[in-house]
């Protein structure tokens, strides 16, 4: 009869568990997938507007295919995710990231409408702070000036004039602030900056016009009188044009003493 020592029963155990191990083992590791594949998932989640899921997928693709094109589209469209759940910091961040990363890329240009547009989104009132607007603006004449051809070049222009638009009211009625209270030199200072930084917007009569009240009681009848008449040349048709007219037409001496407010249909 044979008997097995102590070693070489538990070399036969061990061969035993070895052979138990290979046959619950798969003989094929299943396929993650392509990238192609993983960018077809998030773009089918990313069109159903689903992205809490699009996120993620967009997040996988990124990191396990660093190397393919469809790695820095993914880039792109979890900044896009990011602004469409108007979470405008983090959106800002990707489309920045983007931009400084491939800078030849031909998405760049949307990249850029994209940055003006994450600020546009945060404007406020003309009476509150206008740094959104500012930066904004930089980004859509950034836009206008190296990328004409570009098809986000026209709304780029039109959001523009938007953000200049809303600087202006916000200079303006500091200007009137300032002369409503007296402060004629703060005033004067912060209107003829007004009208000479905003040349296109088309209600300069009203800066013009409390312009010239400011160089009248600063007792600069010159000044005063050059910018009535620019309202005037400019604005013809100007709801101010007529009280710019009674202007010119009266002393300097005898309009100052009259002019410590606004006359009172445009307040």
């Amino acid at each position: 009869m044979f008997c097995m020592t102590r070693t070489q029963l538990m070399l036969l155990c061990l061969i035993l568990l070895l052979t138990s191990a290979c046959r619950t083992t798969p003989a094929v590791v299943k396929d993650a997938g392509t990238d192609e594949q993983a960018f077809r998932r998030a773009m089918e989640l990313y069109s159903k507007k689903n992205y809490f899921d699009a996120k993620p997928a967009f997040t996988d693709l990124r990191d396990k295919f660093p190397l393919s094109p469809y790695a820095v589209t993914a880039e792109l469209r979890l900044a896009d995710i990011h602004y469409f759940n108007e979470e405008f910091v983090e959106a800002i961040h990707f489309y920045e990231e983007f931009k400084r990363l491939h800078p030849s890329n031909p998405d760049v240009p949307y990249a850029i409408f994209q940055l003006g547009m994450c600020h546009f989104k945060q404007l406020e009132s003309f009476d509150r702070d206008q740094s959104p607007a500012e930066k904004a603006s930089g980004f859509f004449e950034y836009m206008i000036k190296h990328y004409p051809d570009s098809p986000f070049t026209g709304s780029a222009m039109g959001y523009y004039k938007i953000c200049r638009q809303r600087m202006f009211d916000h200079d303006l009625s500091i200007g009137q602030f300032y002369y409503k209270t007296k402060k004629y030199w703060a005033a004067k200072e912060r209107l003829v900056n007004t009208v000479s930084q905003y040349s296109f917007i088309s209600n300069r009569d009203e800066a013009l016009y409390y312009l010239g009240l400011a160089y009248r009681q600063l007792n600069e009848p010159d000044k005063a009188r050059e910018a009535l008449l620019s309202l005037l040349q400019e604005y013809p048709g100007s709801p101010f044009a007529t009280e710019a007219q009674a202007l010119l037409e009266t002393s300097p001496e005898k309009g100052a003493a009259e002019e410590n407010v606004a006359p009172e249909g445009n307040r």
